[in-house]
């Protein structure tokens, strides 16, 4: 974070707490990665873009659900948010109320409209193998590989997408409200810094406080995802750089949003064609993992990734010719 602006670090700190740590927590040596199907990664190297979509077309159609109904649930007790509210109306009164009133007004779109690129944090003793639990969530028959990529995009500071990059949470109804205790408390802490913010920035941060709590939190149950999530709306932020395009995904008609894999130095935006990008690729559980292993080969060198072979391995995971029972 180190080119961004104090006052946004600062904010971000104060208003989502884990966001930040986990944004401290990921450094130059880390990985994100993208578990999809082998077929899928032939789009993406042809085409060189990568697709994001529909919450309500992911695995899970009630994707955003989760986190939509435990802020409803919280914000919706009087004795739940009155600590917090306090603490805001000290500062610049007002902000709660407005910033309340935009998230309550914004939420059927969010529903509808968030479109994500979904990612998740690699540990290196996963760098020969993959996660089992993630490889275990493709069908039957399908072959999935994991794309290990770096993460300076991510984590540059830029609007030129008009997407942002948050990491999913995984919280229990007290973990979600000992998080808002913990913005309470640091708002406290800096009540001078907060009274001369601008009070249309501070409602919008209230905003966005809302709009991540909601659309970035997913079932505890699911906690070993670490998922990562890069989130756009293209009624909330409008983008010139995304491309709507509909596509029928598994027989299911729909839209997706087409991101092509360009730099744009002037932006900020820098890192995400292929050959910087891409680290490493994982074959999953297969048969043919030996002729895969070629193909993918093959089509890294065609688009300049410097040393394909030794980017791409197999899990050696065995295929289960059955499941588990």
């Amino acid at each position: 974070m180190e080119d961004w602006d104090p006052a946004v670090v600062k904010l971000l700190s104060i208003f989502m707490p884990t966001t930040f740590e986990r944004r401290l927590a990921i450094k130059g040596y880390s990985r994100f990665v993208h578990y999809t199907t082998a077929e899928n990664l032939f789009h993406i190297l042809d085409k060189e873009e990568v697709w994001f979509r529909n919450t309500r077309c992911m695995n899970d159609h009630r994707d955003i659900e989760n986190g939509i109904m435990q802020l409803h649930q919280w914000s919706n007790i009087p004795e739940s948010t009155a600590s917090l509210v306090s603490a805001l109306e000290s500062c610049i009164p007002g902000v709660w109320q407005e910033g309340l009133k935009k998230y309550r007004q914004w939420l059927p779109n969010l529903r509808t409209q968030s479109y994500v690129l979904s990612v998740a944090e690699q540990d290196p003793d996963e760098n020969e193998t993959g996660r089992l639990s993630l490889w275990r969530a493709f069908e039957k028959g399908v072959v999935g590989v994991a794309v290990v990529v770096n993460v300076a995009p991510f984590m540059q500071m830029t609007d030129a997408l008009m997407a942002y990059p948050s990491p999913v949470t995984y919280w229990t109804r007290q973990q979600f409200e000992d998080e808002f205790n913990v913005v309470t408390h640091r708002i406290l802490a800096n009540k001078d810094f907060l009274s001369q913010v601008n009070k249309f920035a501070l409602t919008e941060m209230v905003f966005l406080m809302l709009l991540f709590a909601a659309t970035c939190s997913k079932h505890p149950g699911l906690h070993h995802e670490r998922e990562w999530r890069v989130l756009t709306n293209p009624l909330l932020w409008p983008s010139t750089r995304f491309i709507e395009h509909q596509a029928v995904i598994d027989s299911v008609p729909q839209t997706v949003y087409k991101l092509p894999l360009k730099n744009s130095p002037d932006d900020n935006l820098t890192g995400i064609e292929l050959p910087e990008l891409i680290d490493r690729v994982i074959i999953g559980p297969s048969i043919h993992a030996g002729p895969i292993r070629d193909a993918i080969v093959a089509k890294l060198a065609e688009k300049n990734v410097p040393d394909p072979g030794s980017k791409v391995v197999a899990s050696g995971i065995p295929v289960r010719a059955k499941g588990m029972g």
